[in-house]
């Protein structure tokens, strides 16, 4: 059934041209495509005598494609009649019919054309109702978009079996539907609903907010401040002996200028004194500032010693700001007043 192919393939190609078949638009096969493509169809036959239906129509189905003929086609329409795909036999009969009429294989086109004419009367159909038509909705049947035309009216042809409708719409949510499909004449109603729009998205959520740095816990709390730049906040004896430092160096810098200013009226009244009056009543009156000054000095710089060893004395002494925090010593300092002078009294415990 394939010894015609090299007589007439011009005129086959031709006339596939005129019919506008994507068969015509295919490249012509190579010597090796047509070896492949007669193995196949020997397998096919084969397997077909064999009763191997499904593994034949195979075989047949890989030659047409590799090479397609019109032996092959026919020898494809017999083994699909014969594993119940009664719309495939059909479909490939009344174009085998069609290839061989133009051809001039008035025998074989009047045995394709006969046989279709017997399937058509036991056709299985599917005839599919749109409720909602929308634009750009698409419609597929196992996977094969159908137009328009086909999607509605009295029956697609179809193989007997399990078949997967769908249906798509931009903007819509696909609609799908399994049905089974009986063998034998008969038209199975199929109605495609109204398709539902798609969800609008949902608003995004607002980003939470970052989180905010643990605060730093509290210093303890401290009786006496620390003074400034003593780098020792919480200590109130490393304060004090700061302070007390400050206060003997002023005193000794007090000192010091009175005790310039008492040897320069000393100087004066043994100047004045030494003369042949004697001493004059100015001379006499100075020497006592100059006694009083002496005096005052004398008071100040002791002070200034006295406080510069007591702030030596108690930053020295004075405990870490842990122990300070803690209260493992204590500090306390209070002014007396005596019959002798005034007097401070420091004391505390360690």
């Amino acid at each position: 059934m394939r010894l015609f192919r090299a007589r007439n393939a011009g005129a086959w190609l031709a006339l596939l041209s005129a019919m506008g078949l994507p068969l015509a638009s295919q490249a012509q096969p190579t010597a090796a495509d047509k070896a492949l493509a007669e193995g196949l169809f020997q397998d096919g036959k084969k397997l077909m005598d064999e009763g191997k239906i499904p593994e034949a129509c195979a075989k047949l189905a890989e030659s047409q494609r590799v090479d397609p003929t019109v032996g092959t086609l026919l020898n494809l329409a017999v083994c699909h009649e014969k594993e119940g795909k009664t719309a495939s036999a059909w479909a490939e009969f009344k174009e085998a019919s069609a290839l061989s009429a133009g051809i001039g294989q008035q025998d074989r086109s009047q045995f394709a054309a006969k046989r279709a004419a017997a399937l058509e009367a036991r056709l299985t159909r599917l005839a599919l109702e749109v409720a909602q038509p929308v634009p750009g909705m698409v419609i597929t049947l196992n996977g094969k978009e159908l137009s328009a035309a086909a999607a509605t009216g009295s029956g697609i042809p179809v193989d007997p079996g399990a078949a997967a409708i769908e249906a798509k719409a931009p903007g819509k949510q696909p609609w799908s539907q399994q049905v089974t499909l009986e063998p034998g004449s008969g038209t199975k109603q199929v109605t495609v609903p109204p398709l539902a729009d798609v969800p609008a998205p949902a608003p995004a959520a607002p980003s939470p907010p970052p989180p905010r740095p643990a605060a730093a816990p509290p210093p303890p709390a401290s009786s006496t401040a620390a003074a400034p730049g003593s780098g020792s906040a919480g200590s109130p004896m490393r304060t004090l002996g700061f302070i007390a430092g400050g206060v003997g160096v002023a005193s000794l810098g007090v000192g010091a200028v009175l005790g310039v200013l008492t040897l320069r009226k000393a100087a004066d009244v043994e100047d004045g004194c030494s003369g042949s009056f004697g001493c004059s009543p100015a001379d006499v009156a100075m020497n006592e500032d100059a006694r009083t000054t002496a005096m005052v000095s004398t008071v100040t710089v002791g002070a200034g010693l006295a406080c510069l060893g007591a702030g030596v004395a108690l930053v020295l002494m004075s405990p870490s700001p842990e122990k300070t925090a803690a209260g493992e010593r204590r500090l306390w300092v209070a002014p007396g007043v005596a019959s002798d002078g005034g007097r401070v009294m420091l004391g505390g415990r360690w």
